[in-house]
């Protein structure tokens, strides 16, 4: 037997309307893993991609991508699991993953279809596959920063006789171990109701891109290597919370509640679904700036003295605002461990999705160091959800889009008032103009704001650039990078 499943009745709901409607869907199960079960606080159907537009199974998951919607009626979507293209689902947990606070991840999958459909060998096949994918793509851009649960969720749906079934299934056993699990919707969600952390967190990071790297690695896998001493240091950094630093096993939420009273308990039938979370404040202390290894020689040996040669130099720096969310009986640990998740994962989603609105240019064409403007980070709120969610706003971007993307990517409506965009700010080059390389020339205020909400054009210079443009209070989070002829020896002691 698994892990059981519990989630919020509504859900309940919300699959049967979809299997009485007798067409086949596909989607993510969105909620938070806890030690002995999953719960499941949205779904999240998968959106039909545009002509031409993940059409490939070979596709690569980090390039650009158009806009998708959701249309079950429409004559590419599938009509059976055999016929559901693997980087589809993929690409879907790609970017909905971004969306996410801390904490939440994608548990899995639902599928509504006959019972036939499901329990064909062709077709238990493809959710292995799709489950093994979408596991990867989510697991990669935390950077090996916190624990991820190998045991994802099936909620099957019969179209014909409405029934609701579950299992979950080991996506690292080569023999595919799945497991009957129990599901469980209740009113009010029972352990869906969460607490609430909150954050900010001052980052300033400078990486050296070897040249040797950038034959076999693109520029992203290239600044992801560069980026796991960092993501090691935040998570074997002190996390305060409301000032204190409690045990880990230690319960988040200490304050008494009367029995049945709380935001876990019952009440009467007049009780609201959900009740505000409780916030907590947390504050991350961490060693400050990683030490970053020299780049390996040519003959895949270890950095060391001498003279690099380098195709580029990467700078980040300001302050990030972020969220993460536990459920009601989550200790000081999970909290902890939310709060991590959420800042690596937000990090590396931006350079991600600055990676993805760069167009590669001669190198003629850069005239000297270029600041980019990646995406900002706002918040939202509604949609009927226990726990808000986020998006990334490039410049020019404005709340509509962020409710856009809810629609797009999570079938939520979300309306304008709900987007909170005012923690991060985006930066302005003249902050950083004098900002360059030791002894060298200023940083020229070449703006580059990367066109595209998921891809596309935009973006000069050489396609080296970074996170930035967004800010918390009054520091900006900027890129600088140039392109260098030589990495000039760098001290043996900075790297120990």
């Amino acid at each position: 037997m698994g892990r059981i499943i519990i989630g919020d009745e509504i859900l309940q709901d919300k699959l049967t309307a979809l299997a009485k409607a007798g067409r086949f869907q596909i989607g993510l199960l969105i909620g938070q893993n806890t030690d002995d079960r999953h719960i499941i606080v949205h779904l999240a159907p998968t959106p039909v991609p545009d002509e031409g537009d993940l059409s490939s199974e070979d596709e690569d998951p980090t390039s650009p991508t158009n806009t998708t919607r959701h249309d079950p009626t429409s004559s590419k979507y599938p009509d059976s699991i055999p016929k559901v293209v693997d980087a589809t689902v993929t690409e879907h947990a790609r970017q909905a993953v971004r969306m996410l606070p801390g904490g939440l991840n994608i548990l899995g999958v639902y599928v509504v279809t006959p019972l036939n459909d499901f329990t064909a060998a062709p077709s238990q096949a493809k959710i292995r596959a799709v489950l093994s994918s979408v596991h990867r793509t989510t697991t990669r851009v935390l950077l090996d920063s916190c624990e991820v649960c190998d045991e994802k969720v099936v909620i099957h749906v019969c179209s014909q006789s409405f029934k609701i079934t579950c299992r979950t299934e080991d996506v690292l056993s080569s023999e595919g171990s799945s497991k009957v699990s129990e599901v469980k919707f209740v009113r009010g969600g029972g352990e869906s109701t969460f607490k609430q952390l909150t954050y900010s967190y001052n980052i300033n990071l400078n990486f050296w891109l070897p040249k040797e790297h950038q034959s076999a690695q693109s520029l992203y896998r290239t600044l992801l290597t560069l980026l796991r001493p960092w993501a090691k240091s935040v998570k074997e950094s002190l996390i305060l919370i409301d000032s204190e630093f409690p045990d880990d096993n230690d319960a988040l939420d200490r304050s008494k509640t009367k029995k049945g009273g709380g935001a876990g308990g019952r009440g009467g039938p007049h009780t609201p679904p959900f009740m505000p979370p409780r916030v907590f404040t947390a504050e991350i202390l961490d060693a400050g700036t990683p030490l970053i290894p020299a780049p390996p020689t040519p003959n895949g040996g270890g950095g060391g003295g001498g003279v690099r040669e380098s195709m580029g130099c990467v700078k980040l720096t300001g302050s990030l605002a972020g969220l993460a969310f536990v459920h009601s009986k989550a200790t000081v640990g999970e909290g902890r461990g939310a709060v991590i998740m959420d800042l690596v994962r937000s990090v590396v989603g931006r350079w991600e999705m600055h990676c993805d609105s760069l167009v590669e240019e001669p190198l003629s064409h850069l005239q000297g160091p270029i600041i980019h403007e990646p995406p900002r980070r706002v918040f939202i709120e509604g949609g009927g959800l226990p726990v808000s969610l986020c998006d990334y706003l490039f410049p020019g971007d404005t709340p509509t889009d962020a409710c856009q993307s809810a629609k797009e990517l999570l079938g939520l409506r979300i309306q304008q008032q709900h987007v909170d965009d005012t923690l991060e700010i985006l930066a302005d080059a003249s902050d950083v103009e004098n900002i360059g390389e030791p002894g060298g020339e200023p940083c020229e205020p070449l703006v580059n704001p990367g066109l595209g909400r998921r891809g596309g054009g935009g973006g000069g210079g050489t396609g080296v650039g970074g996170i930035g443009g967004v800010t918390f209070s009054i520091t900006h989070l900027l890129i600088l990078s140039a392109i260098l002829t030589a990495l000039i020896a760098i001290a043996v002691s900075y790297f120990k």
